[in-house]
């Protein structure tokens, strides 16, 4: 009886051991991710849809190495100040083991939070292509951020290549005014473009900030006419005040070419402007909508039709599945080296670089040694087709920057 009731005693220990280290294989994988739901640069519901899918197609595909991938998913309203409170408060209140990756789209919270995240040690990924903080040094001076783009600078040192290269025909250097919504991450590529502007002998005839609330463009279009500027390039991340400025440039400066960073490099334009969105362009780090022979904008796309999703911004959905994606990716990687935590799916993200990314860019692989992605593309908007079309091949831009 006393071996029975021994024998008895360890199987009741071995099954309760067994429920536990079951029960710790299957805690799910979250992901904090802080969308712009309302605020002051308006409603972009794609910045959650985004999430929301590619959470569940990570799941779909089986999750993270069997664990259940989970977002939570919070409205930051484009504020800086709400984008740490959120941050901290659920930072405070889920398990570590747990809650293994933030997000988000905003520069001026990186660099507020920066400490902070350094000391939770968790990895963010984030919709910023901020040049001060995705630098050379980035892996000992923001080791735990992670961007879905490339830097702002390196965008506009690829626009004053392409310019001075491929655009510009008559004598002398290029003349160039260059706008910005003021902001942190308006503000955050000017150091990089007063070089590249050296560089590549580009005149920088003016530098203007511009409000987000500003209706009346007609100064600053005078001061762009007065100083006989070739080009203009407009850094803009807000459809109101990029659809005033086209607009009203349509107007004042008709045969001036437009340039923007990625955020320009938006179907939506076509709607809100129309015709003034016409031979714009953009530098863009994202296959298109419509390249359907792309695998991850065909993947992306099967969703968005069996969802029914009225997508009007598709870059901020694609960058919201891309930070799903890269971070899922980044658990796997962990899981499979046997240290799935915040310290292990950060060195994954670090070590990732010979993963497509679902096929982002066609099957090349994707390096992100550097927290970032490392290919663009300039695009030009054709009103006809209503598209942004590739007017170069994909570069890698510190590379073609050379």
């Amino acid at each position: 009886m006393k071996k029975w009731s021994i024998v008895l005693v360890l199987v009741f220990v071995v099954g309760l051991l067994s429920t536990q280290v079951m029960a710790e294989e299957k805690k799910p994988v979250k992901l904090l991710g802080q969308s712009i739901l309302s605020g002051r640069i308006g409603s972009i519901p794609e910045s959650g849809w985004g999430y929301v899918d590619g959470v569940e197609y990570v799941n779909d595909q089986g999750g993270i190495n069997g664990r259940k991938f989970e977002v939570i998913l919070e409205d930051f309203q484009y504020d800086q100040a709400l984008c740490l409170s959120i941050y901290n408060r659920v930072v405070n209140a889920e398990p570590k083991d747990e809650l293994l990756f933030a997000s988000g789209y905003h520069t001026g919270c990186l660099l507020s939070s920066a400490e902070k995240v350094r000391e939770d040690g968790i990895p963010w990924v984030d919709g910023s292509m901020s040049t001060q903080i995705f630098d050379e040094n980035i892996q000992k001076t923001y080791p735990y951020y992670f961007s879905v783009g490339v830097p702002y600078g390196y965008q506009i040192g690829f626009i004053f290549k392409y310019i001075k290269e491929k655009m510009h025909k008559g004598e002398g250097r290029p003349k160039v005014a260059f706008l910005y919504l003021d902001a942190a991450a308006g503000k955050d590529p000017l150091k990089k473009m007063r070089m590249y502007a050296d560089e590549f002998g580009i005149d920088l005839i003016l530098e203007e900030p511009i409000s987000f609330t500003a209706t009346d463009y007609t100064p600053t279009m005078m001061k762009i006419r007065s100083k006989k500027a070739d080009y203009v390039v407009f850094w803009c991340w807000s459809v109101t005040a990029g659809t005033r400025f086209l607009k009203s440039a349509h107007e004042y400066l008709p045969k001036t070419k437009i340039f923007g960073l990625s955020y320009f490099a938006w179907e939506i334009f076509f709607a809100t402007t129309g015709k003034a969105f016409d031979g714009v362009y953009a530098v863009s780090p994202y296959p298109r909508p419509n390249e359907m022979d792309n695998p991850l904008v065909k993947t992306i796309q099967g969703v968005v039709q069996k969802k029914e999703r009225k997508i009007k911004i598709w870059d901020v959905y694609l960058q919201s599945w891309l930070m799903s994606l890269i971070c899922a990716e980044g658990g796997k990687r962990a899981a499979e080296a046997g240290n799935l935590t915040r310290e292990g799916v950060r060195d994954a993200l670090e070590q990732m670089t010979d993963w497509d990314a679902c096929g982002l860019y066609g099957g090349r692989p994707l390096n992100y040694s550097m927290h970032r992605l490392s290919e663009a593309r300039m695009l030009k908007a054709d009103f006809k087709t209503k598209s942004l079309e590739p007017v170069t091949e994909w570069l890698t831009l510190s590379e073609y920057l050379k």
